[in-house]
C-alpha cells in the first residue's frame, strides 16, 4: 500500500517535472523567435531610415536644381529682354538712317531731274541736219515753231526737217503737231526714208484719225509700203484712198496689184 502510494506520488512529480521542462523549452524558443523578429525589425527600420535619408537628400537636390533652373531662366529672360531692347534700338536706328537716306535720295533725284531738264534744253538747242551740218535751235517752244516756219518759207528743207524732228520729240502732245507731222512725213518720203515714213504715218493716224491731212498721210504710207515690199500695207492704204476718191488712187491701186502678185 505504501509502495503504491509512493509510486503514485513519484509519477505525479515526474509528470510535473516533464511538463515544466516542456514549457521552459517553448518559452525559450519564443523568446529566441521574438529576438530574431526584433533584429529583423531593427534591420528593416534601419533600411527605412536610410531610404528616407536618401529620399530627403534627393528632394533637397531637386529643390536646388529647380532653384538653379529658375535662376537660369530669369537670367536668360533678362538677357533675352536686353537683347530684344538692343535689337529694337538698332532697328529703330536703321529705320531712321533709311528714312534719312530716302530723303537724301529724293533730293538727289530732284536735282538730277532738274539737271536733266537743263541738259535736255541745252542739248535740244543743238542738232545736226541730214547733211551733217550743226544747227542751233531755239530752246523756247514758240521760238522753235517760228524757226520751223521760217526755214519752210526759205525752202531750207534740211533745217526744217531737223527742227521739226526736235519739236516733235520735245512736245509730242502739242496741237501744232497735227500740221507739222504730215510735213515731216512728206520730207522723209521725198528723201526716200520709207522705213521712217511708216511709223510716223501710224503715229499720225493714231493721234488724228479724222485729221485734215489724213488722206495725204495714207498716201505716203501706201507708197512707202510698196517701196519696201509690203504689198498688203500698200493695197490697204490705196483701197481706203480709192474709197475716199483721193486723186488717182484707183489707178495707182491697179498698178500696185499688178506688180504685187
Amino acid at each position: 500500500m505504501k509502495f503504491r502510494l509512493f509510486c503514485l506520488i513519484s509519477l505525479v512529480a515526474l509528470s510535473f517535472s516533464t511538463t515544466g521542462f516542456v514549457c521552459a523549452t517553448r518559452v525559450e524558443k519564443m523568446e529566441a523567435d521574438i529576438e530574431a523578429l526584433q533584429l529583423q525589425f531593427a534591420e528593416i527600420q534601419k533600411r527605412v531610415n536610410n531610404d528616407q535619408t536618401q529620399l530627403t537628400e534627393m528632394i533637397l537636390r531637386a529643390d536646388r536644381k529647380l532653384e538653379e533652373l529658375g535662376s537660369t531662366q530669369d537670367q536668360t529672360h533678362n538677357r533675352v529682354s536686353q537683347q530684344n531692347v538692343q535689337l529694337a534700338l538698332e532697328l529703330e536706328k536703321e529705320r531712321a538712317e533709311m528714312a534719312a537716306m530716302r530723303g537724301r535720295m529724293d533730293v538727289q533725284q530732284k536735282t538730277i531731274s532738274e539737271l536733266q531738264t537743263s541738259l535736255q534744253t541745252v542739248l535740244g538747242s543743238i542738232t545736226s541736219t541730214s547733211e551733217g551740218k550743226s544747227l542751233i535751235l531755239p530752246s523756247d517752244q514758240g521760238a522753235l515753231y517760228e524757226f520751223i516756219q521760217a526755214k519752210k518759207a526759205a525752202q531750207d528743207t534740211a533745217a526744217q526737217k531737223a527742227a521739226t524732228a526736235e519739236y516733235l520729240r520735245r512736245y509730242p502732245d502739242d496741237a501744232q503737231n497735227e500740221a507739222l507731222l504730215p510735213e515731216y512725213i512728206a520730207i522723209l518720203h521725198a528723201e526716200g526714208a520709207h522705213a521712217e515714213v511708216i511709223p510716223n504715218c501710224t503715229r499720225y493716224l493714231q493721234l488724228y484719225p479724222n485729221g485734215k491731212s489724213l488722206n495725204d498721210v495714207m498716201y505716203y504710207m501706201g507708197e512707202s509700203g510698196f517701196k519696201i515690199g509690203n504689198c498688203d500695207l500698200a493695197k490697204k492704204a490705196f483701197m481706203k484712198l480709192e474709197a475716199a476718191k483721193y486723186k488717182d488712187a484707183s489707178a495707182r491701186l491697179k498698178e500696185i496689184k499688178a506688180q504685187c502678185k
